[in-house]
């Protein structure tokens, strides 16, 4: 009787194998990499969680793969009291000498710290994640240690394992969103995660906060290239002309569009310095003459010395008790008249 060779059962061996491990018999295509030609987005992360090694590389990875833009690492968002805002606003200022006087500030913008960190920055996006991670050891409970597998029982024969005891390892904070598709930010996501690890050994595996970091940031809204001509029209119309002029000043609206917004920016912070008194310390602060102060009515007449008349003068020498002493002399001579 003939056999079929056992070397004919391989391929459909393989076959199996592939489908039941999950296998890709086809080619896979690298994931495309980020658009260098745009403008990246920010990244800031605050917390003890990043002083692990890796964490903060691994997160810009997942919010480069998302965003499909390069990813920088900022410290904060832009502040007014930044040198690079405050430079920003002495250029406007210079440029436009009729709208000294503003408070170019504008501290009541909600979404103006955004826009001027993309201004300053050069991003179109500003993602935070500040997550904090804590340990903290305690007593094993007896449902707990009832539960350990065989290895882990092992592990504490031999000494291995921290019999007893319980590791928590508690990573806990917030992403949001400072600035996104050009709008103001996203309310923050809280993270929370509790992994609770019995007897823990020298080879068990502490949480991967990276993970846990990079998973929040898909709670977020995808990333959107902002529509700066729509922004910065929002923006003038709002009561934030100033970063609004910001905006068409640094090139990032459309020709057309920047010409239309610095226009109608320009018209209301001009009626608003016509509305609002000027004052000293905002001439001081553009490098203006400080303005004379009114003089109270004491120095003045004190100042006004030789120029006043003689009558003037005589009627200043003399005090309240004397002119009523003068005034009763008079009312003597009248009676022997």
């Amino acid at each position: 009787m003939h056999r079929r060779p056992r070397w004919f059962l391989l391929p459909l061996l393989v076959g199996a194998l592939a489908g039941a491990c999950g296998w890709r018999t086809g080619v896979q295509l690298p994931a495309p990499g980020p658009d260098t030609s745009a403008r990246p987005v920010g990244l800031i992360t605050t917390g003890s969680a990043f002083e692990h090694a890796g964490v903060r590389r691994r997160v810009a990875e997942t919010l480069e793969r998302a965003s499909q833009r390069r990813v920088v690492l900022l410290d904060a968002p832009a502040s007014v009291r930044d040198a690079a805002v405050k430079d920003l606003a002495a250029r406007l200022i210079r440029a436009n000498p009729s709208i000294v006087g503003y408070d170019w500030r504008e501290l009541r913008c909600a979404s103006g710290a955004g826009v001027l960190t993309a201004i300053t920055r050069q991003v179109d996006a500003v993602y935070r994640v500040s997550l904090d991670y804590v340990e903290r050891s305690r007593p094993a409970t007896a449902t707990e240690t009832a539960e350990l597998g065989p290895l882990a029982r092992g592990f504490r024969v031999v000494g291995l394992a921290a019999a007893g005891t319980v590791r928590e390892a508690t990573t806990q904070g917030s992403v949001d969103t400072l600035l996104l598709s050009g709008r103001r930010g996203s309310r923050p996501t809280p993270v929370a995660r509790t992994v609770t690890q019995v007897e823990p050994s020298a080879l068990t595996p502490r949480p991967d906060v990276a993970a846990l970091a990079s998973a929040a940031l898909q709670d977020l809204p995808p990333f959107r290239a902002p529509e700066w001509d729509t922004v910065a029209r929002r923006l003038a119309a709002s009561g934030c002309p100033f970063v609004a002029l910001a905006l068409a000043d640094a090139g990032l609206t459309s020709t057309a569009g920047g010409r239309v917004v610095r226009t109608a920016a320009l018209a209301t912070i001009r009626e608003a310095v016509k509305r609002r008194p000027r004052r000293a310390d905002d001439d001081a602060a553009h490098g203006l003459a400080p303005e004379v102060p009114e003089t109270s009515a004491p120095d003045a007449a004190a100042k006004a010395g030789s120029s006043a008349t003689p009558a003037q003068a005589s009627e200043q020498q003399y005090s309240c008790s004397e002119l009523c002493g003068m005034h009763m002399i008079e009312l003597c001579n009248r009676d022997k008249r």
